[in-house]
């Protein structure tokens, strides 16, 4: 997918590739203080191809999201009213498990084209019922940029990341409650 972002920067979103790993890491490292293991991105991109996408400026890697497809009986995580009951099988459920772009290339359009094509490819391609994150209770624009795209909190889970800080669980129905 080809875009022009916000000051008319063009970008590229595309899936990922095994060779693309270093560069990811490298982005991660720079963006984020929650870091993985080579073999862990390794896994995601072997599961989910589609669901591994990098941002690229002048065939650069500026960005990334990766996701998984995870079986779930809880309505939360299926995007489900409150007083919803379990359902009565499992359901499939997006979990965009990171999604970082460079500081330098924030504001320009970039996060979100990365996170409407991770909607897109759970909704299309994998058939998610939902999709959800975690995020920091902090991050303040990260919130924002997710409540944009349909996100609502819907759990705060204490002491979730390494230094202490809480995390939301925002989760985003994909299908209609009745599927």
């Amino acid at each position: 997918m080809e875009a022009l972002g916000e000051e008319g920067l063009p970008f590229r979103i595309r899936r990922a590739r095994h060779e693309d790993i270093p560069a990811v890491m490298l982005v991660n490292l720079k963006s984020l203080p929650e870091n993985y293991w080579q073999g862990f991105y390794k896994y995601l991109l072997d599961n989910w191809p589609e669901a591994f996408l990098v941002a690229e400026v002048g065939g650069v890697i500026v960005g990334y999201a990766m996701s998984r497809v995870e079986e779930t009986m809880d309505p939360v995580l299926l995007g489900l009213p409150d007083n919803a009951p379990p359902p009565p099988a499992p359901g499939k459920v997006g979990h965009l498990v990171s999604i970082a772009v460079l500081r330098e290339y924030r504001g320009r359009g970039i996060g979100s084209a990365l996170l409407a094509e991770t909607i897109r490819v759970m909704k299309e391609v994998y058939r998610a019922e939902a999709i959800y994150l975690e995020v920091r209770v902090s991050n303040e624009p990260a919130i924002r940029l997710y409540k944009k795209f349909g996100f609502v909190i819907r759990r705060r889970i204490p002491y979730y990341y390494r230094d202490g800080e809480d995390a939301y669980v925002m989760v985003k129905r994909l299908l209609p409650v009745d599927s």
